[in-house]
């Protein structure tokens, strides 16, 4: 009986020395906020014990895997020290100061392989392409869609404009017709005329609208407010899409820290399953406890997979944007994730909103619009007017004649009636300059005939009422766009303040996510001493250890939430370029 109470204690404590490795593998989840990134992992075994008073889940090697002597207790030894020393070489996402993440690319190893053909990191891409935020930015302003569908509206309404101005000046027309004339001729005098000869006929006229009511001048005007409005749509669509790929490539830096957490999740889970194993089979807890620590593991290892697949999806996201190839996984080439300060902190709410309405481009789209349709009532209007317009025509005819000395030379006695009798100096048809029959050649000769004019023309159909009834839907127009612009004015307004407000809290929560920080480390400390105490529960330890991974997961969200706010921030007021998105110096005008 003696002998069974010593093999129990001694297994009992051995059990709680492998549990005090595991809840050290549970710190190793991050190192500790202001800790190198490139210095020791706490995670390593046996190093030589540190100067310095520290942690002990933190800065000591753990003791436990250097005292076992016994078969079952060695392997579960070994096991664990297999996944310790996965932990430490891929130290995964790394708090360095509280306002700066390091996120380091993740092991193969560690992932999980959903496809024997596909790489666990890149999953279905092709290629791996590097990609940093300023990259992003000014690739989408080259490829993407969204940005040339809106210059292409632009486009098009600048030639608009173009062919509105063409209508101050005149309307050229020109028309020729060659006509071949042949038959017969019965006069009204009982004479029959052959007839043929080639007939050439040119039409050479301009029309120049002196006066239309006025639609010409304020159509050219509408078209120009229309074409600045198309303008001023393009740079609020850049705006969007510059908003757009900034949130896309933070996101697919968040998901790359998230992913880092899953894995060292895992990982602890997978020392768990061990330890609760080697005390399963020296009698010290149940088989529901092992399972236990098996549905813990499978649950991170499913949270592990989707967010696998979540970082790849991320990535996808951003390419689309850009109209990039997706078969290229991008990854993000900076690796430090900093806080970023786009907007001087020193403007208040009024400053920001002056700076609003000065550079908000969708404001001066509307502004635009509704001058636009101003224009549109004097042009509807113009239709109740006359219409003023000169005109000049020069037209030419041709065919083979003889001028009037040489019909007069061969001039004959027209006869009148068939009694023989004549008047005129024409005897026969063949005497006539329509005939081309006999007399020898004609020669081809053209001759010009001038037209020049002034045309007045007043139209009312249906005695006005249509025009009138045009000028009202054009006012009602004009109404609906400076509602349309009061209504972005004031959407501008709350847009500025939630941006500036969401800054606030996002810069806040950064403060308050720290302190979130160090508690959950602390909380993890106590419960790895209740554990070694012997008045501590596993289920302390892995609730301290899920508490301290959600902690570094906010930590690291609010950092990159600040990052976004800022971003929205320089939208809102109208000023997010390229430029602005990547300055060192934040805007302060």
């Amino acid at each position: 009986m003696e002998r069974k109470l010593l093999k129990s204690s001694t297994t009992k404590h051995h059990a709680l020395q492998i549990a005090i490795c595991v809840a050290t593998l549970c710190a190793g989840l991050l190192p500790c906020l202001a800790q190198d990134p490139s210095s020791t992992s706490p995670l390593q075994l046996n190093a030589p014990p540190q100067p310095a008073p520290a942690p002990a889940f933190s800065t000591q090697s753990p003791p436990a895997l250097r005292g076992l002597n016994s078969t079952g207790d060695t392997a579960a030894t070994d096991a664990l020290q297999k996944v310790v020393t996965e932990a430490t070489i891929n130290s995964g996402a790394i708090i360095v100061d509280p306002e700066q993440v390091v996120v380091k690319p993740p092991l193969l190893s560690a992932l999980i392989r959903l496809d024997k053909k596909l790489s666990p990191f890149q999953l279905d891409a092709g290629s791996q392409k590097e990609i940093g935020l300023r990259e992003v930015l000014s690739s989408a302003l080259a490829n993407n869609l969204t940005i040339k569908i809106s210059r292409a509206d632009m486009e098009s309404s600048k030639w608009t404009y173009y062919g509105a101005l063409g209508q101050f000046l005149p309307t050229l027309n020109n028309d020729i017709n060659y006509s071949g004339i042949s038959g017969n001729y019965v006069s009204p005098a009982g004479l029959v005329i052959p007839i043929k000869n080639p007939y050439l006929t040119t039409a050479n006229n301009f029309t120049q609208y002196l006066f239309k009511g006025g639609s010409i001048l304020y159509g050219a005007l509408q078209n120009k407010h229309q074409y600045k409005a198309a303008q001023y749509q393009l740079k609020g669509t850049t705006n969007e899409m510059l908003l757009e790929s900034a949130k896309l490539f933070y996101n697919l830096a968040y998901n790359d820290v998230l992913l880092q957490i899953r894995v060292k999740a895992v990982e602890v889970s997978q020392g768990v399953v061990i330890v609760q194993q080697d005390l399963f089979d020296n009698g010290v807890n149940t088989q529901l406890d092992v399972l236990q620590a098996k549905y813990e593991l499978s649950s991170d290892r499913q949270k592990l997979i989707a967010q696998q697949v979540d970082r790849r999806k991320a990535a996808v996201d951003l390419a689309t944007l850009l109209n990039a190839d997706t078969d290229t996984d991008l990854v993000i080439k900076d690796r430090q994730i900093s806080k970023v300060r786009l907007v001087d902190s020193n403007l208040s709410a009024a400053d920001l909103l002056k700076i609003a309405i000065d550079n908000r481009p969708e404001l001066k789209h509307y502004d635009q619009l509704r001058l636009a349709a101003k224009d549109a009532v004097k042009v509807a209007r113009a239709t109740l007017l006359p219409v003023v317009t000169a005109t000049g025509t020069i037209i030419g005819t041709g065919s083979y004649a003889q001028t009037e000395n040489q019909l007069e030379q061969g001039s004959q006695n027209t006869p009148l009636s068939s009694s023989g009798s004549g008047i005129g100096a024409i005897a026969s048809a063949q005497g006539l300059p329509l005939s081309n029959s006999g007399g020898g050649n004609k020669p081809w000769r053209m001759r010009p005939l001038f037209e020049i004019g002034v045309d007045f023309s007043y139209n009312l159909g249906g005695m006005g009422v249509p025009e009138m009834a045009q000028v009202q839907t054009a006012r009602w127009q004009a109404r609906k766009a400076q509602l349309e612009f009061n209504r972005n004015l004031s959407h501008i307004y709350a847009d500025v303040r939630d941006s500036y407000l969401s800054s606030m809290s996002a810069e806040n929560l950064i403060a308050e996510t720290t302190d979130a920080v160090k508690f959950a480390e602390e909380g993890l400390r106590v419960a790895i001493i209740r554990l070694k105490d012997g008045v501590g529960t596993y289920l302390e330890l892995t609730q301290a250890q899920r508490n301290y991974t959600d902690a570094l997961i906010n930590k690291a969200n609010a950092i990159i939430k600040f990052n976004l706010s800022q971003a929205q921030l320089l939208r809102a007021l109208g000023r997010i370029t390229v430029d602005t998105m990547t300055a060192n110096v934040p805007l302060r005008q």
